[in-house]
Parts: C-alpha cells; structure tokens; sequence
C-alpha cells in the first residue's frame, strides 16, 4: 500500500513544483518593468523548483520513513513530469510576451524530458538483452592434460573433445510475481544450453504476507530450469532470504547454499561452488571461503566458483584468488551516464566492475550482472542507459579464450 501511496504523493508533487514554477516563471517574464533578464528567470524558476522539490522529498519520507530510494523517486518524477510541465506552461503562457531565446530554448530542452522518462519507465526496463562472455581456466587446462588431450590450441579441444562449461546467470529478477517477461528471461537463458544456471540473490521482493499467494510461481520457474539443466544453484540477496528461497525450492533439485560448498563434474571437469549468504553469518562465510580454495589453497584440476549477492563476496577470496566469482544487486547501477558511468551502485568494489560485466579485480575473475528486474519498493520503476540482461559465462581452457 505505502508504494502505492508514495506513487501518487510523486506525480502530485511534481504537477505542484512544475505549476509553481512555471507559473511564477511567466509572471516574471511579464513583468517587464522589473527588467528581469532571461537567465535570471531561469535561475530563479529553478531554484524554486529544487526548493520545492527538497521540501516534498522530505514530506514523502513521512509516508515511507527514512528510505534514500524516497528522495530518489520524487526527484525522477519531478524532473520527468514536473520539469516538462513547467517548460509548457512557460512556453504557451508567455507566447505575447517578448520571451528571451534563452528561455524558450530552456523550456524546449525541460520538454524532452517526458520522452527519456517514457523510454526509462517503460521501455529499457524490458528490454533484455544477453551479456555473452568467455573466461580461460587454467584448472581446465590441467584436467585436460591429466586426462592426454592436447586441447591448449582450440576452444572445442582435439578428436571431439570439448571442455566447455556454459554458466547461465539469471540474476535479481526482484519482483512482485512471475510474469510473461521473467519467464521469457528463463526460456531465454534455456536457450543457451548452461550446464550450471546460478541465481545470485534477490529473486523476489514482496511482502512475507503474500509469500504463501506468490511462492509457487516462482517455484514453478525454478522447477523449469531444473527440468533442463542438472545442476541450479541459489543465493540469498537483499530482497529474499534462505528460508524463503528454500521453501520457493523445495524438493525440485535446486540448491541453496547458505555459506556452503557443492561439487560435482560436468564433461570430466571437477567444479566446486560455493555460496555465500548475504546478512548471515561472517565467520561461517570466510570458513566456506577457505574450503573453497582447497587444502594450503592448492586445488589444481578442479574449477572453484563463488556466488554471491553482492561484488564486495570477492574480499572472502582476496588473498586466495579462485576461478570465477559470480555476483548481481547493483543492477549495473540501473542508471548509467553517459562518459561518468552508474552515480550509485551500492557496492564497494570499482564502479567500473560494479557497472557489470566480466573483469578482473584480487587477481579473481569476477562476473557482474546487470540483472532481470530492478529495484521496487520505494525506488522509482526505471532503468537508463544499463539495460537488464541474462549472463551466459563460457569456461574453455586457458588456451582457449580469455577474460572477457
């Protein structure tokens, strides 16, 4: 109900900072005798309109508490709605006057603002795309050789043999209930033929009310991913928990793991993997770390992967480096500028990481995801610039491709 309420408290918001400021914007320009130029009237209509909207910020966190996600909703709805009305009132209200080039060309500019806020709202955030990446292994390397193939010089190895592993990464679905787009993401990734599918956090977020209602359609999607790929492993986020993800799981196959470790082989290749519990118990996490990387941390011949919620899991196996770490939560920051990158991702690691992708950071090789879904809530419903995606990771022996 609150986000609801907080949605509405949004749009009349900005309908009231764009009106005033508009209006007083025309009243300005028409008083000629002040001798107001054309910049001061922008000035000072902008300067009510950030006044404005830092009073009504304030006034929703009433409605929500003490959330950032709040301020951050109110002002994209002030700059998409408010900002454009402003201009449009300003361009049709001041059309007799002698309104400066400045102005105009002002108000025309704060007009475009309704087609990026259409495109945010309503297109981006659906528009998944798949990030296809391909990451040598030396461990790969070392089963082929220990098995006598001479696979260094190819990514599909020598006399048929390929050691390929298909990592398929459906990250932050984050949503109310499961839906045409979140299962086009699933049949998507199906597509691809993963040997692994990992599901690094967030797969919900809906109140612990409504869990009974809503649970079995997510429950029904992870029983489709079992259903063609033997070997599906979930993490707990922000948004759900393990007691949550294990009762959506249930007896289907997936896995869970709560700072715990499985192994299992795909093609002749060992693969440990290990989870890491955002929220839970630090201690139980680094000990999961340690056995991950193995005895004196020397596991050669056997691939490690860690999975966690969030990039930062990557400081558990900094002075042990592993194979891969997998991780989601900063929706590639969801908004991404042109030159400057995502202003916020929540994340302590590089923004150039978080902003997703494959890259290198500890001497680890770490996949971030931008995700399927985006953050709900309080925070406004958008995406700019960082479009949602579904990850494939391809794993081929180090003579076979490399990071990225």
């Amino acid at each position: 109900m609150r986000p609801v309420l907080l949605n509405y408290y949004c749009i009349a918001a900005a309908v009231l900072v764009g009106a005033v400021a508009g209006g007083l914007a025309v009243r300005w320009l028409r008083a000629a005798g002040l001798g107001v130029g054309g910049w001061r009237v922008v000035g000072r209509a902008a300067g009510v309109g950030f006044v404005g909207t830092v009073v009504l910020a304030a006034g929703g966190l009433l409605i929500t508490g003490v959330d950032g996600f709040t301020l951050i909703h109110v002002a994209y709805v002030v700059g998409t709605v408010g900002v454009p009305l402003a201009g449009g009132i300003v361009l049709v209200g001041a059309r007799g006057q002698a309104r400066p080039r400045v102005v105009t060309a002002v108000c025309v500019l704060a007009l475009a603002a309704v087609p990026v806020g259409v495109y945010a709202t309503y297109v981006e955030p659906f528009w998944l795309k798949v990030d296809r990446v391909e990451l040598a292994v030396p461990a790969m390397l070392a089963v082929e050789a220990a098995d006598g193939v001479d696979g260094v010089g190819g990514v599909d190895g020598v006399d048929g043999v390929d050691e390929r592993i298909r990592i398929g990464v459906l990250a932050d679905l984050q949503t109310t209930g499961v839906g045409d787009y979140e299962r086009d993401a699933v049949e998507r990734l199906l597509g691809f033929g993963p040997d692994v599918v990992v599901l690094p956090g967030d797969l919900y977020q809906f109140d612990a009310a409504v869990f009974d209602e809503r649970a079995p359609g997510f429950a029904r999607l992870i029983e489709r991913i079992v259903g063609e790929v033997p070997h599906v492993y979930l993490v707990s986020g922000n948004t759900d928990t393990v007691a949550g993800l294990r009762r959506i799981v249930g007896g289907s196959g997936a896995r869970v793991l709560d700072n715990e470790i499985d192994t299992f082989e795909v093609r002749g290749v060992p693969v440990r993997v290990g989870g890491t519990t955002l929220f839970g118990d630090e201690a139980a996490a680094r000990r999961m770390a340690a056995r991950l990387v193995g005895p004196d941390g020397d596991d050669r011949g056997r691939v490690r992967i860690l999975i966690g919620h969030k990039p930062d899991a990557i400081e558990l196996v900094r002075a042990t480096p592993v194979d891969l770490v997998i991780a989601g939560h900063t929706h590639g920051g969801q908004v991404s500028l042109p030159l400057l990158g995502p202003p916020l991702t929540l994340s302590n690691v590089p923004r150039h990481i978080a902003a997703g992708g494959l890259h290198e950071l500890h001497g680890t090789p770490i996949y971030v995801s931008t995700g399927v879904g985006r953050e709900r809530g309080n925070a406004p419903q958008l995406r700019l610039g960082v479009r949602p995606s579904i990850g494939i990771i391809d794993l081929v022996p180090s003579g076979g491709g490399g990071l990225g």
